[in-house]
């Protein structure tokens, strides 16, 4: 059984998916699809296999979602029937008086369909529409794809594991509620039974849990809700859980800036955590203690006093580092990181900030990058990290954060010591 009790242990095998055909639907309405901004995919693509060949260089295995499925219905007649059945699930067939009869046709030939193509159906959701144009004896198809999956590349956030094992969340926007239905297969491929699957009308996303060894962290806020948390916490054994509510970013009421735990916060060694003080402060932190009849609420704080009665020490980021993905890390093992390039993702933020008219932070923002600039410090190339004995690598993704996310985010840990 998988089971996974801190950030910082050895990473040994981790779960990511290669964007595809589906990334093209976010490009075309990003804010639909809940990305920040268009961006160049063709980049997007190969900086995502170059934070694969970096991951398996640092002697990680990496499972990618669509090889995992694929292979099993390959090697697995069972499972291949299933693959089968979702499938047929997400393609539907409309039109002029056939619609009947074309679904009996996929459904009769579905056996002759390769994986790949039976992971696209479900991945794309099409609906194939037909009918007579006028005046002729042609019938003129269109096919739509219904809510495409553009974001499932970020797969931290489709489930969580625990301590204990395997939690399949719920996804609080509709545009990528079907992300858990991929998930599961892939978790069925690996012959892992979840534990639980979060049910509505509750949400739980992956992005807002992170294990500390002797308490983990659920954020919650617009992506992951309080029942939601509740349903998951008895899925685990650490002592405590700290249920913290994701903060607003001043002047913008903007809650992707903040939308994950994962945005705001990150760990890259035993006792030690990547944060902004500020933002830190302003998080409200509930903090629960196990008990034998259960979790029960014992203080209302805030995360940066909580971190500190622990004895962590805070390794600061400025404002404008944090909006830029600097807490959007992966932790390869004890004071080992992989970072994005944080530099190249503040030079999009501040376009960002600007198309929304935040001009006092984005006044603020420009300020700080001037300051890295000069100073030649962007994280993680800081004295407080070198002096913390923590060793990183860096990557460029400011491409592939054009969805609204970073590294850790595009990264599930499957297995670590």
């Amino acid at each position: 059984m998988l089971r996974i009790t801190s950030e910082w242990s050895k990473l040994r095998t981790v779960l990511v998916h290669e964007p595809g055909i589906e990334m093209f639907y976010g490009i075309l309405d990003p804010d639909a699809f809940l990305y920040m901004r268009r961006f160049n995919i063709e980049k997007a693509i190969n900086q995502h296999k170059q934070m694969v060949g970096k991951l398996e260089k640092m002697g990680i295995e990496v499972l990618k979602v669509k090889e995992a499925i694929t292979q099993k219905a390959k090697n697995d007649s069972e499972f291949r029937k299933l693959l089968e059945k979702i499938a047929l699930n997400y393609i539907k067939y409309e039109g002029d008086g056939k619609a009947e009869e074309n679904f009996s046709k996929i459904r009769k030939d579905i056996e002759k369909l390769d994986a790949y193509t039976l992971f696209d159906i479900i991945l794309l959701n099409p609906t194939v529409l037909s009918h007579e144009a006028l005046g002729t004896n042609e019938t003129v198809t269109r096919i739509l794809n219904e809510e495409p999956l553009a974001n499932l590349y970020f797969t931290r956030d489709q489930s969580i594991i625990t301590d204990q094992g395997v939690i399949i969340g719920r996804m609080s926007k509709r545009i990528r509620r079907r992300e858990t239905e991929i998930i599961k297969l892939v978790f069925q491929a690996l012959s892992e039974k979840p534990l639980k699957e979060i049910t509505e009308p509750a949400f739980l996303e992956g992005g807002d849990f992170m294990p500390f060894k002797d308490f983990a962290i659920f954020g919650t806020g617009d992506r992951t809700s309080i029942s939601g948390i509740m349903q998951a916490i008895d899925f685990t054994d650490f002592n405590e859980i700290v249920i913290a509510y994701n903060p607003e970013i001043e002047e913008t009421e903007d809650y992707m800036l903040t939308m994950h735990l994962d945005m705001y916060l990150n760990t890259p060694k035993e006792e030690v955590i990547i944060s902004n003080s500020t933002i830190l402060n302003k998080t409200l932190a509930h903090i629960y203690e196990r008990k034998e009849s259960g979790f029960t609420l014992k203080e209302r704080t805030n995360l940066l006093d909580f971190f500190k009665r622990k004895g962590y020490k805070v390794i600061e980021v400025g404002l404008a580092e944090q909006l830029s993905y600097a807490t959007n890390f992966l932790t390869i093992e004890n004071s080992r990181i992989l970072s994005p390039k944080v530099d190249r993702n503040m030079v999009n933020i501040m376009e960002y900030l600007e198309r929304k008219g935040y001009t006092k932070l984005l006044n603020e923002v420009k300020e700080e990058y001037n300051k890295h600039i000069t100073d030649k410090d962007f994280f993680p190339n800081k004295k407080a990290i070198k002096d913390e004995g923590i060793e990183y690598e860096e990557i460029d993704v400011s491409e592939l954060t054009g969805g609204f996310g970073g590294i850790h985010c595009m990264t599930m840990p499957i297995k670590r010591e």
